[in-house]
C-alpha cells in the first residue's frame, strides 16, 4: 500500500471500512500520480481540463486571488484530503490549489469518480462524506473570520490542524510539525502577518502554545481549547469524542 492510498483509507475509514474489493477500486482510482515541488500553483480556476486532486503526502491549500492582489486561503489540505469535488457539480467555483511542501497527488477525472460511485456505492458515499466534511471546515472558518477575536482565530486553527493530523497518525496531543508560514495563517484568517506574529507571541506569553521552527507545541492545550471555544464535532467527531481528545 502506498502513502497516498494509506492516507485516503485512514480518512474514509472514519466513514466505513472498505472491503478488499473496494480498497482495490480505490487504488485503481488513484493510479495517475504526480509529484510537485513546494510553493507551486498546480491548479487554478482558469484550467479548462477539470480534475479532482487527492493529496497523498505533504501540505497544500485551496485559495482565491482577488483583483486587489490579496489572497484568501480557503482551506489547508492534508494527506487524504480531496480538492475539487464541488467542481463536478458547480462550474466556475473559482478556487485554485497550491502546494506548501513537496506533495504527491493523484489526478482523478469526473468520469472515473462517477464510474466508481456507480459500481461501489459505499466508496461514492465516502467521497460525499469527505466533501461534506470540507464544507463543514469552511463554515467554521467563516464563523472564525466573522466573529472570533484574532487570538481565538489562531488558536482555533492550530487546534483544528492538530486534530486533523492526529486522525491520520501525523500529530499528537502535545503538538505537530507545521510547515505554515505566518503569512499563510494571515491569509487563512483575514489578518496581517504582523498581527499573526503579535498573537502568537501573546499566546506564548500566556503559556498556551509555542509555534517556532515549523513546530507547534501545546503548553496548555485545555486552556487553548477554552480560549478558542473549540469543539471538534465539526471535524466528523461526536461531541463526547471531541471533548475527550482534549481532556485526556
Amino acid at each position: 500500500m502506498t502513502g497516498l492510498e494509506e492516507a485516503l483509507l485512514l480518512k474514509i475509514g472514519r466513514y466505513f471500512t472498505p472491503s478488499p474489493s473496494e480498497a482495490l477500486a480505490l487504488k485503481e482510482l488513484l493510479a495517475t500520480r504526480e509529484q510537485y515541488a513546494l510553493r507551486l500553483e498546480i491548479m487554478n480556476d482558469s484550467d479548462k481540463q477539470f480534475r479532482v486532486l487527492a493529496l497523498g503526502a505533504g501540505w497544500g491549500y485551496s485559495f482565491k486571488d482577488l483583483p486587489n492582489g490579496l489572497r484568501q486561503i480557503i482551506d489547508f489540505l492534508l494527506p487524504g484530503d480531496l480538492f475539487g469535488l464541488e467542481g463536478i457539480f458547480v462550474n466556475g467555483s473559482g478556487f485554485s490549489f497550491a502546494t506548501i511542501t513537496p506533495v504527491e497527488v493523484a489526478s482523478i477525472s469526473p468520469q472515473a469518480l462517477f464510474a466508481v460511485s456507480r459500481q461501489w456505492p459505499r466508496l461514492g458515499g465516502a467521497l460525499l462524506w469527505s466533501s461534506s466534511l470540507e464544507s463543514s471546515i469552511m463554515r467554521e472558518r467563516l464563523v472564525a473570520i466573522g466573529r472570533r477575536s484574532a487570538a481565538a482565530r489562531v488558536a482555533h486553527l492550530l487546534l483544528e490542524l492538530s486534530v486533523r493530523l492526529e486522525l491520520i497518525g501525523q500529530g499528537s496531543s502535545s503538538g505537530f510539525c507545521c510547515p505554515l508560514a505566518q503569512h499563510d495563517l494571515a491569509n487563512a484568517l483575514g489578518l496581517t502577518a504582523i498581527h499573526v506574529n503579535r498573537v502568537l507571541r501573546n499566546l506564548r506569553q500566556l503559556g498556551l502554545v509555542v509555534f517556532r521552527n515549523s513546530e507547534v507545541e501545546f503548553l496548555d492545550r485545555a486552556g487553548l481549547v477554552e480560549l478558542a471555544d473549540f469543539d471538534a464535532g465539526y471535524l466528523g467527531l461526536g461531541r463526547a469524542s471531541s471533548r475527550k481528545i482534549f481532556r485526556g
